[in-house]
């Protein structure tokens, strides 16, 4: 047992934790941009790796990331398009209990 050994598993430690502080940093940043800039960045990341990178693996990373990308893009047209239509639904039924009052009172 060499006595730099505990060392070595700080030092490995200290560079986990520094380099998962930046990526949390990075992701806390993103939190606070808008959806189109956070998924075109992401895209833009994923085509550079894919391009640059030879490796099979981070190619397949690149394809599964845009995938992510895309499939997040239709989950957040799809929400907006329902609430669009249940914010018309209840614009209509104000609309109809506005008209059903008035008719009301004329009678």
């Amino acid at each position: 047992c060499s006595p730099y050994r505990p060392h070595s598993i700080m030092a490995s430690r200290v560079r986990a934790t520094g380099t998962n502080f930046i990526l949390a940093s990075l992701l806390a940043t993103l939190s606070y941009l808008p959806f189109q800039l956070v998924a075109q960045f992401t895209l833009i990341i994923c085509v550079l790796l894919f391009v640059v990178d030879p490796f099979p693996t981070s190619r397949l990373v690149s394809v599964a990331g845009v995938a992510v990308v895309l499939a997040i893009t239709k989950a957040r047209q799809h929400f907006l398009i329902l609430e669009a239509n249940e914010e018309e639904l209840q614009q209509q039924q104000q609309q109809q209990s506005v008209n059903a009052t008035h008719d009301d009172k004329s009678d």
